[in-house]
């Protein structure tokens, strides 16, 4: 049997239609801002400094009668809130690296759903969505680019990359606030769309479209200008702002409502980017460790769709999956298991009969 998938032009158009979408409304933002910002929109955001984007939006804020200081004048300050800040980076890590020690075992895996609940009220609601890594990664680019960048700013995002080699991309299924709040509105079986492997794929070829658009934005401008539409950061500070992103917002909830993680889905350059650190020999993957009957449970059990089926053979691509677990616990054989990267158990794997 063929491994490849032959897909018409015709086949894609639906899928293609909603990728256009996706891409206008990101570049949208970015043109707008571009003109002399006619309505006033981004007013309220101020460029904030270098490690900026890990303070609490709460502490951004002046309180009445003081005079807060964005430049940090004393530098023995600035250096101990970068400290207090790395804190929160380093806890993070450590709880996505024993969210890799928890999936890996069936008992524990019962307490996924206490991660994302514990992620979406302390790294969401509490923490305003602060750190995040995707701002993590631009300063990266920034630094990259020549910018004054405090390498407490890139830790988070580089952090990341050599744990989710050695426990698997379970930052994204176990850990991320921003993936905790689109799966809790899911609603499971209402509609059925962008679920097969053709789907897959041009949702992958999207967010490289939109990594790329967003790299390309950094070199032109040498700025940030995700923070200013970003709808999480509006969800999660409740409070008027930035008109672009609470459309955004509006359309990222009730997409979330039909399709499981949209954003995780279409848009997040990191997941794309751990996806692709499956890939090297010796990460953390999931393969099959017994005989497969061919059945379809573990096809059920992954909403992120990182099983496709075909044939009535089932497939894994471990560069879409977030090392959830639900398919190794929806196994009925115990068939699946996680392993390294190798000759015996590539990134993308077929379930079949031994």
């Amino acid at each position: 049997m063929k491994r490849g998938i032959q897909i018409s032009v015709a086949n894609y158009r639906k899928y293609i239609y909603t990728s256009t979408i996706v891409l206008v409304l990101f570049a949208i933002p970015f043109y707008s801002y571009a003109q002399n910002d006619e309505f006033g929109e981004f007013e309220n955001f101020e460029q904030e400094d270098e490690f900026g984007e890990f303070e609490s939006f709460s502490d951004s804020l002046s309180t009445p009668g003081e005079e807060h200081n964005h430049s940090c004048s004393n530098s023995e300050g600035c250096s101990g809130k970068r400290n207090k800040n790395m804190n929160w980076v380093w806890g993070v890590l450590g709880f996505t690296a024993l969210s890799g020690v928890f999936v890996r075992y069936k008992n524990l895996r019962k307490y996924r759903g206490l991660f994302l609940l514990a992620a979406l009220v302390v790294l969401g609601f509490y923490r305003s969505g602060c750190p995040c890594p995707i701002m993590s990664f631009q300063k990266g680019i920034l630094w990259v680019l020549g910018e004054e960048v405090h390498w407490q700013s890139m830790a988070w995002f580089v952090g990341l990359v050599p744990v989710t080699y050695i426990f698997g991309r379970t930052w994204c299924g176990w850990v991320c606030h921003l993936g905790a709040l689109q799966e809790f509105i899911f609603l499971p079986g209402r509609v059925k769309i962008l679920q097969g492997e053709k789907a897959q794929k041009v949702m992958r070829f999207t967010r490289m479209a939109l990594l790329g658009v967003l790299i390309v934005q950094l070199v032109i401008t040498h700025t940030n200008l995700f923070k200013i539409i970003d709808p999480f950061k509006a969800a999660f500070n409740l409070r008027p702002g930035n008109i672009t992103a609470w459309i955004l917002l509006v359309l990222l909830l009730l997409s979330s409502i039909f399709i499981y993680r949209p954003f995780c889905k279409t848009t997040c350059p990191i997941g794309l980017i751990l996806g692709w650190v499956g890939k090297i020999p010796g990460a953390s993957v999931i393969g099959q460790k017994g005989d497969c009957s061919a059945c379809v449970s573990c096809f059920n059990a992954c909403k992120i769709k990182a099983i496709t089926r075909n044939n009535k053979v089932s497939k894994i691509d471990n560069q879409e999956c977030i090392g959830c677990g639900e398919c190794l616990q929806g196994c009925n054989k115990n068939s699946l298991a996680f392993f390294r990267n190798n000759k015996n158990n590539r990134s993308e794997v077929i379930c079949k009969k031994m």
